[in-house]
């Protein structure tokens, strides 16, 4: 089990890569499974380390169902979240420095 999480100082947002195949990832938000596809996975990883060296940019990870579960929006240092696992959507501000520990969780990806 591979665990992520994002956060400020007041909220944290945690999931977990509780099984693995080549066509897709099964996530893990508290009770909340989400089916993603590894390609989307993949690609969320490329653009948030593209988003976040460059401190521009959006992020998303698309379940296989073609919602988007985790939104990242980086302007400067600024980074706005928005996480809509299951049937909750929540939002939160962060800033950059919060997100270095996100991405090597996710995994940088050149």
């Amino acid at each position: 089990m591979h665990h992520i999480e994002i956060g400020n100082d007041e909220t944290i947002f945690e999931f977990s890569i509780i099984e693995a195949s080549r066509e897709t990832l099964r996530l893990a938000h508290g009770l909340v499974i989400e089916i993603v596809r590894t390609e989307a996975y993949v690609r969320f990883a490329r653009d948030l380390t593209d988003a976040f060296h460059t401190l521009a940019g959006v992020c998303r990870l698309w379940n296989e169902d073609g919602r988007a579960i985790l939104t990242i929006s980086f302007d400067r240092g600024r980074v706005e979240v928005e996480t809509a696992w299951g049937q909750v959507t929540r939002r939160f501000v962060t800033d950059q420095s919060y997100v270095t520990r996100t991405v090597g969780q996710v995994g940088i990806v050149e």
